[in-house]
């Protein structure tokens, strides 16, 4: 189980929360704090990238969405910046940063998409021996895939197939 420590984070609301009567919501005063779990590694991704998770257990984190604060984990766990990883799920940046901000969860769609580079991630590991490597591997440039890296293909599913195919043939020696 990954260590976790609390720290505390201050809500920014520029006016008191509004309901459909134009008159103020019942809320969280200003000002106020709170507490939320951080995690001291990329916890959320690595549990995606478990050789042992069931098909149907991925299933249900895709439909049930995945926390926003993934991105965080995989930028920190790949080593990219956040923007790339934005690309890859398809989501503007302020609608990301609005999600992890307030610890939503993802649609089905942009969740589908980080089990996949969970999944691809895990056999590039596997295929490299380690996670430097097939970090290294996802972020570079490669000819089979016509000069795009690995990582960018995988917001599509023929894309990730490309990066599959590639590392299959990679791992048993067959030229591309």
């Amino acid at each position: 189980m990954p260590k976790r420590s609390l720290r505390t984070v201050k809500k920014a609301r520029p006016s008191a929360p509004r309901g459909e009567s134009g008159a103020p919501r019942p809320g969280r005063p200003r000002g106020t704090h709170l507490r939320v779990a951080v995690t001291k590694d990329a916890a959320v991704f690595r549990s995606f990238l478990a050789k042992d998770t069931a098909a149907a257990k991925k299933i249900a984190a895709i439909r049930g969405g995945v926390r926003a604060r993934v991105v965080d984990d995989m930028v920190q766990y790949l080593g990219v910046p956040k923007h790339l990883i934005f690309g890859i799920l398809h989501m503007p940046e302020s609608t990301a940063h609005k999600l992890i901000r307030d610890d939503r969860t993802l649609d089905t769609a942009a969740s589908e998409r980080v089990v996949r580079v969970a999944d691809i991630t895990r056999t590039a590991e596997e295929v490299f021996g380690g996670r430097e490597p097939a970090a290294q591997w996802l972020t570079r440039a490669n000819a089979a895939l016509g000069g795009a890296t690995p990582l960018s293909m995988l917001d599509t599913e023929p894309g990730a197939a490309a990066v599959r195919r590639v590392l299959s043939s990679i791992n048993y020696g067959g030229a591309f």
